[in-house]
């Protein structure tokens, strides 16, 4: 899946008051770098079941911060 906007995955991160390496630890496997190059637009697309566990610890819908690629 393709980051929509990194901008809004750390902003919903931060509403959650939560750093890079806690929800990195919460969607395990996962690591603190991943978060953070997902949030740069670094890293553009990440497997369906790491989106699914990214979107679930920061209790937002998957459509709303990543798309499906085509």
């Amino acid at each position: 899946m393709k980051v929509r906007e990194g901008a809004a995955l750390r902003r919903r991160r931060l509403e959650r008051g939560l750093s890079q390496r806690d929800l990195a630890f919460l969607a395990r496997p996962c690591s603190q770098t991943t978060i953070y190059l997902l949030e740069t637009q670094r890293l553009p697309r990440v497997n369906d079941h790491l989106a699914v566990r990214i979107a679930r610890r920061l209790d937002v819908p998957v459509a709303s911060l990543f798309d499906v690629d085509p």
